[in-house]
């Protein structure tokens, strides 16, 4: 009896697994071989499929879709190979089977990394996705958005935790290299604790006291609020204010992130927290953070230049 061992935990490039057509083609030929007898290397495993496929088969790299089913667990390279419980429950399903079937499978497996992203509040906003994905995953239409929701649903949510605070850091780095352009020396008290109730201190004859907000095309203008946020913008008055930081789609999948991947940077003109946020009430007070969108004409310039040499790592990396 062969014993189920995952060559490895998460797949090492997403791109590799992308459910394109030809792709999850080939897998479903090499787990509807691998069901029929044993294969005992990648390369007899490949070529079994090669002789169960249609004329398609030969024009696809099928060793190189084995190894990127080993690459992210889905099947053991033991002697003879072994499908994971996934790929397993699909050889199960016999004829019934469908290709959209293993494009789940793919998706769960290795998530790309704008996923993320571009599900937010049960819809799919498809301008987080780079135009050559969504070009490759257009045959999954009409089930597209479906598909993409069901795979976010399955994500780890402590990873998605992640990703919010790799836009948010971005942020806060794109507006502490435009102050150090200017001739500040901000300090970045958000590293040290979020007590303070903003991102970036600049000391001079006051404090400027400036809370970061990232967002992307279409959530640009909205933002979560902290209580302690909101508490620390009434307690400071003029000596607080908050800029949100808009990053172009590009960013959430660029490797390097640099002033092209920025949009814009806004301010939110003062007093309009004190507008939008309901007074607590003996019947209503809010707790935690709330999600604020305060109307376009109370957003104005925060008076930063971008500094043109910036750079950091890009927010892609934090899903590998």
């Amino acid at each position: 009896m062969t014993t189920w061992r995952p060559w490895s935990r998460t797949c090492k490039a997403a791109d590799d697994v992308l459910p394109r057509h030809g792709l999850t083609y080939s897998v479903l030929l090499l787990v509807r071989v691998a069901s029929l007898a044993p294969r005992r290397s990648i390369d007899e495993w490949a070529d079994a499929a090669r002789g169960h496929g249609s004329y398609l088969a030969s024009a696809i790299d099928l060793e190189a879709s084995a190894v990127s089913l080993a690459d992210c667990g889905l099947v053991s390279l033991t002697d003879p190979i072994s499908l994971g419980p996934q790929l397993a429950g699909i050889a199960d399903l016999g004829d019934t089977v469908t290709l959209q079937d293993v494009a789940r499978i793919l998706l769960a497996a290795a998530p790309p990394p704008w996923l993320r992203l571009a599900v937010s509040a049960g819809s799919v906003t498809r301008a987080y996705i780079p135009a050559e994905d969504l070009r490759a995953l257009l045959w999954l239409e009409p089930e597209l958005d479906r598909i993409l929701l069901d795979a976010y649903a399955q994500l780890d949510q402590q990873d998605q935790e992640e990703i919010r605070k790799r836009v948010g850091d971005a942020a806060e780095l794109v507006v502490l290299a435009a102050l150090q352009r200017a001739g500040h020396r901000p300090a970045r008290v958000s590293q040290i604790s979020d007590s303070y109730g903003y991102d970036i201190e600049v000391r001079g004859t006051s404090i400027d006291r400036i809370e970061v907000k990232a967002a992307g095309p279409t959530t640009r203008g909205t933002f979560h609020l902290t209580r302690n946020e909101y508490a620390k913008s009434l307690q400071h008055g003029q000596q607080w204010r908050l800029v949100q930081v808009v990053f172009s789609s590009a960013a959430f999948v660029a490797d390097e992130l640099n002033t092209s991947h920025v949009e814009g940077v806004f301010q939110l003109a003062a007093g309009t927290l004190q507008k939008v946020v309901p007074p607590d009430t003996p019947q209503f007070a809010w707790e935690g953070s709330a999600l604020l969108s305060p109307p376009d004409t109370a957003w104005c310039s925060p008076g930063l230049v971008l500094d043109p040499d910036f750079k950091c790592p890009g927010i892609r990396s934090a899903a590998g």
